[in-house]
């Protein structure tokens, strides 16, 4: 690195520590007023970076709609000190240095980093919820990934560029000690934990307010008779009760959602997301109901009518509503299709095995055996990156329920190992593989004429270049 760029990172890097905190004190002041002041100052900012293109078209974002600037202001309006780390390290690290070590990585070896690393230290859990992805992976202490594993995994991470780490299990409060060890240490990472909310007690919610780079996601796929169904009964006490531990300290909070054919209705209801923003609840995730259980219930699968408008509402919600709801399918053009196999994330189980999507069980590296960068180096999720996207209709992003044949077939190419009792069913049962077959069918028509409709032609780069960016990244961002 020569002296005038490593000048200009500390520069940039100063600048972001110090803008982060003055963000945070004068939008608290005023923040209607303020908040407009602050976009100007950004934007200033932003011209002194060597690709401001990234931080314009945030700003663009940010302003673009009501319920996402009402949501930027109330990120700033949480714990104090939260919010001026979290922006810090979204920006100058999980921005910038993931853009300009992607760069690097690409250059030397043919493929970007991943912008999240999803760890499951345990597999260990409290509940026995339905449709479970974690249900056939071996438990107890003795298979708990050490936490010198842990530890060296983000410290590989870092070095590809890597500062956003995904926690999950299991039940990762389980291992707390993993999480708080991991989040104390690595102070330049933002960690996102999964949770199922039952194990949030006083303590710990104080140790997540004095860390300030935890974000607890609870999961929640709908009210208490939908969360006492699915996850048994009184569970959904429990999480209101970790949900307004965190809301006294006023922290940043997010919930995982899945979308099944029995709660649609709820999960399109502008009522439900409402009560949860009310309790605090800033973002959502959501993910469709994937057969990768043993004896998973197909018949929890939405139907293709219902992904596809359950995918229309959450746009037009999050537009008004500051809540922000992302879904992995219906947001997939956001991000030119799948994501998995490295190419903007993967998933490292328990027991150390690199997996390429936290619904892919499959592997043929193990981090005990081979780093980071070799896993991502490996044939397996080479193929899988150089296959994306799977289809051109971006709307159908998925190699196990959209496109079953390309994680079949790569999987018998590259000799992928499934990594838990259920994995197996998705390749080689054919009472399952048919089911998906089917889906994957009846999918298809009723999601390219919303794709052909309202997104393929906002999309033109990918008949222009004539193929996707798989090993690399979107011309939006290369672009100076």
């Amino acid at each position: 690195m020569n002296i005038k760029k490593m000048a200009r990172e500390f520069i940039q890097q100063s600048a972001i520590n110090l803008s982060s905190k003055f963000v945070t004190s004068f939008v608290r002041i005023s923040p209607e007023k303020n908040f407009d002041r602050i976009m100007k100052s950004i934007g200033i900012l932003a011209k002194s970076f060597s690709n401001p293109k990234p931080f314009n078209g945030f700003m663009k974002w940010l302003n673009g709609n009501p319920g996402t600037r009402q949501w930027f202001i109330n990120l700033m309006l949480k714990d104090k000190g939260q919010a001026s780390n979290v922006i810090k390290i979204l920006f100058g690290n999980c921005s910038l240095k993931w853009i300009e070590k992607s760069k690097e990585l690409q250059a030397k070896h043919g493929f970007t980093s991943p912008y999240s690393v999803l760890i499951s230290p345990t597999m260990n859990c409290n509940l026995k919820c339905k449709g479970c992805y974690a249900n056939g992976y071996d438990m107890g202490i003795k298979n708990d990934m050490p936490i010198e594993t842990v530890d060296s995994i983000i410290t590989q991470g870092k070095e590809l560029g890597t500062y956003f780490y995904t926690i999950l299990g299991g039940e990762p409060f389980v291992r707390f000690d993993i999480i708080e060890k991991m989040a104390a240490k690595h102070n330049d990472c933002i960690f996102q934990v999964f949770t199922n909310g039952t194990l949030i007690k006083e303590e710990i919610a104080d140790r997540i307010a004095e860390l300030k780079n935890i974000i607890v996601v609870f999961s929640v796929n709908g009210d208490k008779n939908e969360i006492d169904f699915m996850r048994g009964q009184g569970v959904y006490e429990k999480i209101i009760a970790s949900v307004e531990r965190l809301n006294r300290r006023n922290l940043m909070m997010g919930m995982s959602m899945v979308l099944t054919s029995r709660n649609y209705d709820l999960m399109t209801s502008t009522k439900f997301y409402n009560e949860w923003e009310k309790r605090g609840i800033m973002f959502a995730w959501n993910f469709l109901f994937m057969p990768v259980s043993k004896n998973a219930d197909l018949s929890l699968m939405p139907t293709p009518e219902q992904r596809v408008t359950y995918g229309e509402f959450i746009k037009e919600y999050r537009e008004q509503n500051p809540l922000f709801i992302m879904d992995f399918w219906a947001d997939a053009p956001a991000v030119h299709g799948c994501a998995a196999g490295g190419r903007r994330y993967l998933h490292i189980n328990n027991k150390g095995d690199v997996e390429p999507c936290i619904f892919a069980h499959f592997s043929t590296h193990n981090i005990h055996r081979h780093s980071l960068l070799e896993a991502l180096k490996s044939p397996f999720f080479t193929a899988i990156r150089q296959h994306q996207p799977h289809t051109d209709n971006l709307l159908r992003p998925c190699m196990i329920i959209d496109n079953p044949d390309v994680l079949r077939s790569i999987c018998k190419k590259h000799n992928a190992k499934p990594t838990d009792d259920g994995a197996q069913d998705l390749i080689e049962n054919p009472v399952v593989m048919n089911h998906i077959n089917e889906y994957a069918k009846n999918v298809a028509p009723v999601v390219d004429k919303v794709w052909n409709e309202k997104y393929s032609g906002n999309v033109t780069d990918l008949l222009t270049r004539c193929v996707s960016y798989p090993e690399g990244l979107e011309p939006d961002i290369l672009q100076a």
